[in-house]
């Protein structure tokens, strides 16, 4: 889940906070930095844990109908296929997926009158209609259906993504990596299978060890890698250069230079990438050339070691 460009937006994050504060302990900001992975990936358990918790308001709000002296069939049809949602079904029986919510804590408490105020405005949205109206309730409709949902909270339902960032201040930098996961997991679902949730590290050592250096390692050739760049941007006032520019630019030139099994192209890609999230629109080509520039002149000086074939190429 957590990949190697959701940590280098993280290294990002943390070098740039660090950056603008004066005196800045870097052990400090380091110990945030890896503590907050912990939380992306409790926030993704979180709104995963949504489905299951919206599912028994859902069966509640069914019994209530039932329960009317005049009880409409059409909302107890709607409830009833809703509750009967097969993507829901498949976490609910995952072992590990309960597991997960109670070691990390996971819960919804307090969220009822939330869960009201989304099914006022869901139960009546184009989307759920269009799903009742099909007919075909099986798991890849139900996939669809779950995820147009999501999708439709995290961008459009405003309580929702209060209620999500009043007990997450994570959420809005994590919101898109999260949310992709998400859909991913989503999609991958498939009945009687065992194995629901994805692995928050595929290497979670070597990802933790990444992480450490590529902060640690921009911080201590800080001044190194300014004067590469430095000299590459003579025809511009330093103070001018966007710190965001500046830091994306270090960290890519970090990587080049002390990362010895990443490819010079893939740290290059990754950080031109990056700039498209994070700087302006020209900041993606005034970092491809000043990069382009001083990864020429350090395979000049032989500053480039790389351990294996093609990795410099």
């Amino acid at each position: 889940m957590l990949n190697r460009r959701f940590l280098r937006i993280k290294a990002f994050q943390a070098l740039y906070s660090y950056s603008r504060e004066e005196g800045a302990d870097a052990t400090a900001y380091r110990r945030k930095l890896l503590s907050g992975l912990d939380k992306t990936y409790e926030l993704y358990l979180f709104l995963l844990a949504f489905l299951p918790e919206f599912r028994s308001f859902l069966a509640q709000e069914l019994e209530i109908e039932k329960g009317k002296f005049i009880p409409s069939a059409e909302q107890i049809k709607l409830l009833q296929v809703l509750s009967d949602n097969h993507v829901i079904a498949i976490l609910d029986n995952s072992p590990a997926f309960t597991e997960a919510l109670k070691l990390n804590k996971v819960s919804w408490s307090g969220s009822h009158d939330l869960f009201r105020q989304i099914w006022q405005e869901l139960r009546n949205h184009a989307m759920v209609q269009n799903y009742l109206k099909a007919g075909q309730y099986d798991l890849a409709n139900d996939k669809l259906l779950v995820a147009g949902i999501l999708e439709w909270l995290s961008a459009e339902f405003e309580l929702f993504e209060a209620f999500v960032e009043e007990r997450y201040l994570n959420w809005e930098d994590d919101q898109v990596l999260v949310i992709v996961t998400l859909q991913k997991t989503i999609q991958g679902l498939k009945e009687n299978s065992s194995k629901v949730l994805p692995d928050k590290h595929k290497d979670e050592k070597e990802d933790i060890k990444f992480l450490k250096d590529l902060f640690d390692l921009s911080i201590q050739h800080d001044e190194e890698l300014m004067q590469l760049i430095a000299a590459k941007t003579k025809n511009w006032d330093q103070d001018r250069i966007a710190l965001v520019d500046l830091i994306l630019m270090k960290m890519a030139l970090c990587e080049v230079m002390y990362f010895s099994f990443i490819p010079v192209k893939v740290s290059i890609n990754e950080y031109l990438e990056l700039a498209k999230l994070y700087s302006t629109p020209n900041s993606h080509g005034f970092i491809n050339g000043v990069l382009d520039k001083v990864q020429i002149e350090l395979r000049k000086d032989n500053r480039i070691q790389k351990m294996g074939r093609g990795l410099v190429d």
